[in-house]
Formats: C-alpha cells, structure tokens, sequence
C-alpha cells in the first residue's frame, strides 16, 4: 500500500512513538511518505533514512501560558491561528492527493492531515483537552470539538489501554465521545526493555520549548553536585551530538535512539519532563522517575498530578524543584507496573488501519 504517515511536531514525542509503526509499515512493504515539521522532521530523517519520502507541512503552534489567566486570554487568540494552519495544511494535502493516489492516511495528532476519499486514521492520547482551571464545560466542549475533527477520519486510536491506563482522563471517563468507538491499541515507544546492569544512578534528560527548557538545564545543573553517584545529563539539542564530561557528569547534547534506550535501561531513576510519551517509554523499560510538567503545558500538569495520585512516579513543579530531596521522595514511587507490549500494540494499529472501513467516525 501507499501511505501518508503524518507526524505533530509540538516535541519530539510524537515522532518517537510513531517509529515502531513507521518501522513495521516500511518492513511489510508498504511505500511511505512522511509528514512533519521542524526537529520532528529531522529526528524522523535521521531514525529512518532515506527509504521513506519526506514533504514538511508546518503544522499549527502548541498553546503554552504561564498561568489560568494567561491561557484564557491566549485562548482567544490562538484558535484563529489554530484553523487558519489548518486550512493552510488540508490545501497542501490536498494538493498532493491530486498528484499522486494514496490508500491510507496516518495522522498521529495532525487534525489537518486527512482526506474524504482515501481510509484515513487519527492517532491521539487527548481525546479530552484540559484547561488549567479544569472548567468542565470547557472540557466536555473540547469533546465536541474533538468529534467535530474526528468525523473526518475512518479510525480514533489511542496509544494507551481501556484499563489500568496511562493517560487518566485525557482519553477516558469521556462524556460527549462513546469509549466503545475508540480503539486503545496500547503502548507505544521505540524503546525496548533490555537485560542492562544498572549502574547509571539519575539520567536527567532536559527537554521542551523554549524559553522553559534552557529554564530547566539553568535550575538543575545548579542542583546537580548534591546528588551523589552517577550522573548522566541529556541536554534535548537536536542541533549536535556534543558531549563532554566535568565534574563526574556526563554531558550529551542530543541522544540518537539507540544510546538514548541503552541509558534508560541503565538508569535506576530518570529525571524528566511529564510527556506522554516519556511516560510510555519509561513503562515499557519499568524505569522510576522524578517528573516535572513543562510550565504552561496543560497536559503535562494534568498528567503529574494524575501520577502523582497514584504514586506511578514522584512530580514536582519546575519553581518548587529541590533535586536531592525530589530524587529521594520518587525512588520510594512504583514506576509504572502493568504489562506493556509494544510489539502487540503495533499489530493492533496495523490492523486497525489496514481493515477496509471506510465510513467516518461516528
């Protein structure tokens, strides 16, 4: 088959998880074409090589603030935004359909990445999106929207399961959009649990937007000498591979796959951003980690405080952050616990998205 596989470029989360699918399409046969924008597109460039085909469609900005007030006001401002970079994707889409025929459309959170004509699937773990004050009204109206976009697509898939989940009320306990409708195919991540000596003590791995992630790297490497053992620190610089070592700690710009699996099956606790998707890798390896939620990214706050409700990992806030005392309080967390198959997942998508149901999401 000839497929569309498009990638959202808000981090680099969802480029990682989307690998194994990309991978396994690729090994099946399948003629690719890939999506994406940025450090996204980049990342995916430099895991897969030349085989696939690359076309880089700018996708609409992610929604930060640094507090209720401020995401209520940019609210207003940034849905204009949202369906103009929309419009502006769909013509570009549509251009390419014209050219060339397709069987299959992916679209791993690209709501603008879609066609009527051709089977086309939306992969997503925010069925519901948050707001900072948690209006429920704002949030069952999100559902709306959300079935509003999901209509255009054959398939809704979400890379976590019906129970015992990973994203809490981001993709269940759903009021206005029917469960029973949504595939959970379960995890996804390019990671693999690998039999490692563990021997790297924190790996702290900085990442996110800026101006917070440069925020982040300044508050931790201040706090990195209380820690005691060894220290691995990941900088979240796509740009080089620099590394260097001072004082004991190894310093690394930008981890390719490989070495970036490698270290977090080493590690006995991970430092992190409470991305989603780091959430799924650090479930498939069994790592334990101290979180802490981007400032001003909705979803990640929402997932800290879910986790830290049920003690999976130990979440800080970025402004509260005391390292020596945080790292303590997240060893004494569980990790996540509950089996994590990717393989198993991967072949629920490819099903899903290779059966002939055309008829949109209802």
């Amino acid at each position: 088959m000839k497929i569309i596989y498009a990638v959202c470029s808000w981090g680099l989360g969802h480029a990682t998880r989307s690998l194994p699918v990309i991978r396994k399409l690729a090994k099946d046969g399948n003629e690719l074409t890939i999506i994406s924008h940025g450090r996204a597109l980049k990342l995916l460039k430099d895991e897969l090589g030349e085989n696939p085909r690359y076309i880089e469609i700018e996708d609409y900005p992610i929604l930060i603030s640094e507090n209720a007030r401020q995401f209520m006001a940019k609210s207003m401002v940034y849905w204009p935004t949202f369906i103009s970079k929309m419009i502006k994707g769909q013509r570009k889409i549509q251009k390419i359909l014209e050219k060339e025929k397709y069987d299959r459309i992916i679209s791993d959170g690209r709501y603008d990445i879609y066609s009527k004509r051709i089977s086309s699937f939306f992969i997503s773990h925010q069925i519901r999106i948050m707001n900072p004050l948690r209006i429920k009204m704002f949030e069952r109206g999100s559902e709306i929207f959300n079935l509003f976009f999901f209509k255009r697509f054959c398939g809704v898939i979400v890379p976590d399961y019906s129970k015992d989940n990973l994203s809490g009320d981001l993709s269940h306990n759903l009021h206005r959009i029917d469960e029973n409708k949504i595939h959970y195919a379960g995890v996804l991540s390019d990671f693999k649990k690998i039999n490692k000596t563990k021997n790297i003590d924190y790996l702290i791995s900085i990442s996110g937007p800026e101006p917070q992630r440069t925020m982040l790297e300044e508050k931790l490497l201040t706090q990195i000498g209380d820690l005691k053992g060894k220290v691995v620190v990941t900088l979240g610089k796509t740009e080089n591979l620099d590394n260097f070592k001072k004082d004991g700690v190894e310093t690394y710009s930008f981890l390719p796959s490989d070495k970036r699996e490698e270290f977090l099956n080493r590690a006995k606790l991970v430092v992190s951003r409470c991305g989603y998707s780091t959430i799924l890798d650090l479930a498939v390896i069994g790592t334990k980690a101290l979180m802490i939620p981007t400032p001003g990214q909705v979803e990640q706050e929402y997932l800290a405080e879910y986790h830290n409700k049920k003690g999976s990992f130990f979440c800080v806030n970025q402004n509260k952050i005391d390292l020596s005392f945080d790292v303590e309080m997240a060893k004494k967390r569980t990790g996540i616990t509950r089996r994590c198959d990717v393989d198993e997942s991967v072949e629920n998508i490819i099903n899903i998205v290779m059966s002939n149901n055309k008829s949109p999401f209802r």
